[in-house]
């Protein structure tokens, strides 16, 4: 009967779907032919493998487990995460399922037991393991669409993944050492109410810590977002403060400016070019002190001067170049942050540099009313090794966090972010789509 291999092998859907719900925003690609053709593929698989098992008496178990290490190879080629990241997405996936079929085996064991046997017994399991994964999924749909992905995209709990897709491996082992072999073991005395009421505390079990993990993430996350405006407003502050104090300098300019058009005309009339020269280069020098205009946004032209003031003190020589409106069409915060981390890569990199080679270069503007493009390039000395996620590896604790939180925000716009080091120049390359995928 090669429609019970079906419904048995049918199972790595439900897997599949709770394996890619998670990690949808961070698929290599996304556009709906490759769904379409993933959908095909999965359907080739399972009908060809329900064919193998009926035409030779293959397992099914082992036609499962061929294609379950297809679909993991697959997963971890074509998902743009760390590996601990989707060893846990995968792991999580395989946790649901197994509840899915706990469930299903105990449902069934009173109508199993008494009426149906063999292939009718595997076939009707089957299909109430496929109906059971449409409540499970409806359960934990906001957490797979929503928290995980939060979790998955918050570099602040890196180190956390190494650990993380342990939880969901051991509770899908407990499950699946739980799962009754036979519906005459789940009909013994009170062990059916006692496996519904341990199936039940394990579900709740996941979830609980789950949300706890993504409630502690999120107040984590929000005072690092408070933490990081905080910052933003002093920089703004003090650039207010700048300003005032070059409005009460431009005041006394103008209120100086006659005497000083009186000394230079005595001066000039009376010869006295030495004198001439000296004054002019004494007020020359006083005016140097010119208030900059970095930019017309405020925000950002805070952080460029924030920035620029570090650069001087490290005697680096740094260009800013920022076409952008007033109001950028983005979160100012997010862009800030972006901006902030690759200056201040940026001037580290160039600090252990000859001073002559000390500069950074820093372009930004709009290229369409809803696309921003940024790039920030320096020179560097020695060698840089990349790693998978297209970051420069590092070994220095802490180095390259800056980077991956670029590139997580980068992610969220639906951007693209090309780092490139050649001639000894590194550059960061970014192009914005000015409304985040969770928006659009």
């Amino acid at each position: 009967m090669i429609l019970r291999y079906v419904l048995e092998l049918s199972v790595v859907i439900p897997a599949i779907v709770f394996a890619v719900m998670p990690v949808t925003g961070s698929l290599k690609y996304s556009s709906p032919k490759f769904f379409a053709l993933t959908a095909g593929a999965v359907a080739f698989m399972t009908l060809a493998g329900a064919w193998l098992c009926a035409k030779y008496s293959v397992r099914t178990r082992v036609m499962l487990s061929v294609n379950v290490a297809i679909i993991s190879m697959a997963y971890y080629l074509f998902v743009n995460l760390s590996m601990t990241r989707k060893l846990f997405c995968l792991f999580n996936s395989a946790m649901l399922c197994q509840f899915c079929s706990i469930s299903s085996r105990i449902i069934l064991a009173p109508y199993v037991f008494n009426h149906f046997t063999g292939d009718r017994a595997r076939f009707l399991t089957g299909i109430v393991l496929l109906i059971m994964s449409v409540p499970v999924g409806a359960i934990f749909f906001r957490t797979l669409t929503r928290r995980i992905p939060m979790l998955l995209n918050e570099e602040r709990i890196d180190s956390v993944w190494r650990y993380m897709f342990i939880i969901p491996l051991v509770m899908s082992l407990i499950i699946f050492w739980m799962t009754p072999i036979s519906p005459l073991v789940v009909m013994t005395g009170r062990v059916r109410p006692i496996f519904l009421a341990l199936v039940g505390f394990v579900a709740a079990f996941a979830y609980t810590i789950y949300y706890i993990f993504w409630w502690t993430t999120a107040r984590l996350t929000e005072s690092a977002r408070l933490q990081q405006e905080n910052t933003f407003l002093q920089m703004e502050s003090k650039r207010y403060y700048e300003l005032r104090k070059y409005m009460d300098y431009t005041r006394e300019l103008r209120h100086d400016f006659r005497q000083h058009i009186l000394v230079l005309t005595h001066l000039a009339d009376t010869g006295q070019l030495g004198s001439l020269r000296e004054y002019l280069s004494q007020l020359t020098a006083k005016s140097d002190s010119v208030r900059v205009n970095y930019c017309p946004n405020a925000a950002v032209d805070a952080v460029a001067s924030h920035y620029d003031t570090m650069a001087k003190l490290q005697d680096t020589s740094i260009t800013w170049t920022l076409g952008l409106p007033a109001r950028l069409p983005m979160n100012e915060a997010d862009y800030c942050a972006m901006l902030g981390n690759l200056v201040e890569n940026a001037l580290t990199a160039v600090k252990t540099q000859p001073q002559e080679s000390r500069r950074v270069k820093v372009i930004s503007s709009m290229l369409s009313e809803v696309m921003l493009g940024l790039s920030v390039d320096n020179p560097f000395t020695g060698r840089i090794v990349f790693g998978k996620n297209g970051l420069p590896l590092s070994h220095k604790t802490g180095h390259g966090t800056g980077l991956i939180s670029v590139m997580n925000t980068v992610n969220r716009y639906g951007g693209n972010m090309n780092i490139n080091a050649e001639e000894k120049i590194f550059s960061v390359d970014i192009i914005l789509y000015c409304i985040p995928k969770e928006e659009s």
